[in-house]
């Protein structure tokens, strides 16, 4: 026998109380093709008090794939949990056992040249956890020299407006040319909760947990000549502009921004945005992935589905939608089967 199990988070919405739900991604796999792994040596926890929140250590069992925009399988991603770790095989797939993570949290990053990092976030279960990520391609969309300001933009108003001050990972000042990759994740698009990273979990200024609900991020990576990564310069600032998603028919006129912390894995509250006709415009003073997003308080639950005669619904896509005047949210996923 099996169960079913989602992981819920409840959030109030002015008067209206909405969950959230964050579900587990059924993929079908081999494991007999999975490129062997390293199991862990360590734990590989955070000691962030953050981490609080999310309970104490548990073992746990992941299997997943990841996939290119065109939802074709990649070969040779770099899986990382904790300190697990694992290479995609040629269906894309992965597997990483017995790994320590937390009682309400697991983190799982992916990556390989050519594609911005991608990772999912997911509240572990007793069974088999499956993922799955959605890697975004990282070719530039243009190259522009530092030291002269500049705007790079997409054609649905997405931009970010630059200075010309970049530094390396080090903290030194850099001088050349920069390749800049811009993307833009969209909450009308169905593929969304596949390419952002981690959860819609967060960090606000306080240091509370909080779940958001996003009205729009970006992506941005910056490359230098002989491709180190590079940020934006100590002391200087970009402004970005994130389109307002079409079913958003009354936005809020200022929204907090966060960035996605990728060492820990989930969204940190830093600024805020301001709309400007149907465009939220803020100052960043780092890139990474940024999120325009609207906070709520956290609960976690636990929901089983079953059919009416009580025999339970294995990799069904459920969705859940807040529906509104101004609002019109959905998230959704795969049911998971626990043996």
């Amino acid at each position: 026998t099996f169960s079913l199990v989602f992981n819920v988070l409840s959030m109030k919405f002015s008067k209206l109380i909405y969950t959230l739900l964050f579900l587990f991604l059924v993929v079908s796999c081999e494991k007999d093709n999975n490129i062997p792994i390293n199991q862990q040596q360590e734990d590989g926890l955070s000691d962030n008090p953050f981490f609080s929140n999310f309970g104490s250590q548990i073992s746990a069992d992941f299997i997943g794939r990841v996939v290119d925009e065109n939802n074709e399988p990649i070969i040779g991603v770099n899986i990382t949990l904790g300190s697990g770790f694992a290479i995609t095989d040629v269906n894309g797939v992965f597997a990483v056992n017995d790994v320590s993570v937390y009682e309400s949290f697991a983190y799982i990053r992916a990556s390989k040249q050519g594609y911005i990092s991608g990772s999912r976030a997911l509240v572990p279960t007793d069974g088999v956890n499956q993922v799955k990520i959605m890697l975004l391609d990282a070719t530039p969309n243009a190259t522009i020299v530092s030291g002269q300001a500049i705007t790079i933009d997409l054609p649905n108003g997405t931009k970010v407006d630059f200075d010309g001050n970049f530094e390396t990972s080090t903290g030194f000042a850099y001088q050349g040319n920069v390749d800049v990759v811009l993307r833009h994740l969209n909450p009308d698009e169905e593929d969304m909760n596949l390419q952002m990273p981690g959860m819609l979990i967060a960090q606000d200024a306080a240091g509370d947990l909080r779940a958001l609900e996003t009205y729009g991020m970006i992506a941005v990576e910056l490359i230098g000549e002989n491709g180190e990564d590079l940020n934006i310069a100590s002391g200087s600032t970009a402004t970005i502009t994130v389109p307002v998603p079409t079913n958003a028919t009354n936005p809020p006129t200022t929204i907090p921004l966060w960035y996605f912390d990728e060492q820990n894995g989930y969204w940190v509250e830093e600024g805020e945005a301001t709309l400007i006709g149907s465009e939220y415009v803020g100052e960043v003073s780092h890139f990474s992935f940024w999120n325009c997003d609207a906070p709520f308080d956290v609960v976690q639950t636990c929901i089983i589905l079953q059919d009416i005669n009580g025999n339970p619904l294995p990799s069904l896509n459920a969705q859940l939608t807040l529906q509104t005047t101004t609002w019109n949210s959905t998230s959704g996923g795969y049911t998971l089967s626990l043996i």
